[in-house]
């Protein structure tokens, strides 16, 4: 497992220091680890290897190696782990260690990493949450879409915001970081949904989830694998039936096959790759 710690948070944590702010510097970095360690811990129970954290100003980002078991309760209670164990950690301080030099600083922004990452956008936790439960009526890729649109619209608010204080005469950028992380998760996000999903729903998980509800996908030989990719989630196994000109079923193929036809073909080969 690798822990990266992104641009933005060295800067942050830099200047920080440069002012003067040391310890409220280790609070913040210890804080965010913390968020995230919650992730992991809860993760791993649920039998996801973490490959790689990255830390942000305001959070973190924790990836996995098996995206496919991700879905329904099991997303929703790793995400909400790290904004609970933050909350925690305030109550904790302010209820039995409030007289400690640093309670303040160590209650004030856990919680403001507790509501924070709680705002139902990607790639906030609160984002994962929603989209945990669009999972139940979506593709991952469009429940996807549609937290990632919520995170970018978010982001353009907060920096908008930002500046409108600038020219107020608030010297302060701390919006603009929060608003720039969000935008630049989400555009990731939205990037890397269906490619990351794919390479990790791979043949052994596939059997192993056979149990899963079954959906029904009708295409042609002239079908892109990508249009199939992108209407796949982690709640469902897909039939993929190929009819031909004539709406004579021809062959079925499951979601191991189109797998593998990505790998080979790319993202933008088509179904009679597979079938001829």
């Amino acid at each position: 497992m690798r822990i990266k710690i992104n641009i933005s948070f060295i800067l942050f944590l830099f200047i920080s220091i440069y002012l003067g702010f040391w310890e409220n510097s280790l609070v913040i970095f210890f804080s965010v680890l913390v968020h995230e360690l919650a992730h992991i811990f809860v993760a791993k129970y649920f039998g996801l290897q973490v490959l790689e954290i990255r830390l942000y100003p305001f959070g973190g980002i924790a990836y996995t190696e098996n995206i496919a078991k991700y879905g329904g309760s099991e997303e929703a209670v790793v995400a909400l782990a790290g904004p609970i164990i933050s909350m925690l950690i305030a109550a904790f301080f302010y209820f039995f260690a409030n007289e400690f030099y640093l309670s303040n600083t160590i209650i004030r922004y856990n919680k403001t990493l507790f509501i924070f990452n709680l705002i139902p956008a990607l790639p906030l936790d609160g984002g994962s949450i929603v989209r945990s439960l669009l999972l139940s009526k979506f593709s991952y890729k469009k429940a996807t879409k549609y937290m990632t649109r919520v995170g970018k619209s978010l982001a353009i608010l907060i920096i908008g915001y930002n500046i409108y204080m600038l020219l107020k005469g608030n010297a302060t950028i701390t919006y603009s970081i929060a608003g720039g992380f969000i935008f630049l998760g989400a555009l990731r996000e939205e990037k890397n949904c269906s490619y990351i999903y794919l390479l990790n729903r791979n043949n052994k998980k596939v059997r192993k989830y056979r149990d899963l509800p079954k959906r029904l996908i009708k295409v042609s030989k002239e079908t892109y694998l990508k249009s199939i990719a992108d209407q796949f989630s982690p709640g469902n196994i897909c039939k993929i039936l190929v009819y031909d000109e004539k709406g004579i079923l021809i062959n079925e193929l499951n979601e191991a096959d189109i797998m593998d036809g990505f790998l080979k073909y790319g993202y933008y080969g088509k179904i009679k790759n597979i079938v001829e």
